[in-house]
């Protein structure tokens, strides 16, 4: 087997929350030896994420925190203790990159700041993730994904004109910023191996989530008309750029171009519409799609997704079926992809998620994987790496300082 594209990396990563575990997600998939430091007993704030496993008692009922820990060793230390505090900094020593999601400020508090780390490893690449950066009137603020969302602009056009926006479910904003943080941390890690300096990137998971309105600053200063909600499903520049019930499901469709809008109405065998002068740019589309949408509707109700799906893609026109949850993970493209894998745990068994969101053309990734228990690997790492003996850790283990797990 050929030798994984971050294999011989060493990354030591604090919690807490989704976006740091799914940066070091990321690591641990391409290959790099990953070591997820938690708080005893407790560990991660994910591990009290659901959903959860029935009859599992925590800390390990999580199957997002098993997730986000696949392909990872936990080691359990307790950072208040001035051993504990020590014990990490010395595996920190040994890293090529640290990530860390405690907040602004705590890992300096620790002692474990990147002045202080950099100081005994010069070429040590240390990311931080927060909600608003370690500085700044907002460093202090807590933050959630939906705060996050509202603030990028990001869920003011979603909903009904009237009334509040609709927030989105799930993590998008931290995965978003785990993600961002990966690419930033990759990039300095080849910077050290070129002879760079080591590197401390401050990863804001709202800066991050404001590369999806990117554009809104530009047409906020172009356009002399504020921005407004168009409501369900209707989004600038284009229209149709929404979802249709199908005869089975709903089908997605964004339509931009000229060619597009002329192949999807001889599609749908309206090909009245293609000249109407009230639907000729994608402007006026927009600008009409409450007049457009009971037009387009009951020709899409007349065929099922799949049929459309098809259609589309034979005209070059970018359709996508919606499928339901249930769907998801048998819809042939992911199955023809591989984007959904087996995980394992100890205590939650085998379960199903996505996996990394790419592939490498020469070099394998870890695709799914084995998620340990909470300090699960600290007696083996403190060993190995720290040469730490078998009487010591017990002494450490009756003080609390740390957690020793079994496998």
């Amino acid at each position: 087997m050929s030798r994984q594209p971050l294999e011989g990396i060493r990354v030591v990563e604090f919690g807490e929350g989704i976006a740091v575990g799914y940066c070091g997600a990321q690591f641990a998939a391409c290959g790099a030896d990953v070591i997820k430091i938690e708080p005893p007993g407790v560990g991660d704030s994910a591990r009290r994420l659901p959903p959860f496993k029935p009859g599992v008692a925590a800390p390990e009922a999580s199957g997002m925190h098993a997730f986000l820990s696949a392909n990872k060793a936990s080691v359990a230390l307790d950072l208040a203790s001035p051993d504990g505090a020590g014990l990490a900094k010395r595996l920190c020593e040994d890293a090529d990159l640290v990530l860390e999601g405690l907040g602004p400020g705590r890992m300096a508090a620790l002692g474990l700041g990147p002045e202080s780390l950099q100081e005994q490893r010069p070429a040590l690449t240390m990311t931080s993730l927060s909600w608003f950066g370690a500085d700044g009137p907002r460093a202090e603020w807590a933050g959630s994904d939906a705060v996050v969302q509202a603030l990028s602009g990001f869920l003011y056009p979603i909903g009904e004109t009237a009334g509040p926006p609709i927030v989105p479910g799930g993590y998008q904003s931290q995965i978003t910023g785990g993600m961002t943080a990966f690419i930033a941390s990759m990039t300095a890690l080849i910077g050290a191996r070129n002879g760079d300096a080591g590197a401390w990137i401050d990863c804001s998971i709202l800066e991050a989530a404001s590369t999806y309105t990117e554009n809104g600053g530009i047409r906020a200063a172009y356009d002399p008309e504020p921005s407004i909600r168009k409501g369900l499903n209707m989004f600038t520049p284009t229209y149709p750029q929404t979802l249709y019930p199908a005869a089975d499901g709903w089908i997605g469709v964004t339509v931009l171009t000229p060619l597009q809008w002329r192949n999807c109405c001889e599609m749908l065998g309206a090909e009245q519409l293609i000249d109407d002068p009230r639907f000729s740019t994608s402007k006026d589309r927009n600008e009409r799609a409450h007049e457009l949408e009971p037009i387009l509707s009951p020709y899409f109700l007349a065929n099922t997704a799949l049929h459309w799906f098809h259609e589309g893609q034979a005209r070059r026109v970018p359709l996508a079926i919606v499928p339901t949850m249930a769907e998801l993970a048998t819809l042939d493209h992911y199955a023809g992809r591989g984007v959904i894998q087996p995980y394992t745990h100890p205590d939650i068994g085998a379960f199903s998620a996505a996996t990394i969101p790419w592939k490498f053309k020469s070099t394998p990734l870890k695709t799914g994987g084995a998620a340990p228990r909470l300090g699960q690997d600290t007696a083996r790492v403190l060993s190995e790496r720290l040469g730490v003996a078998a009487d010591a850790q017990s002494q450490l283990a009756a003080a609390g300082t740390i957690q020793l797990g079994s496998a």
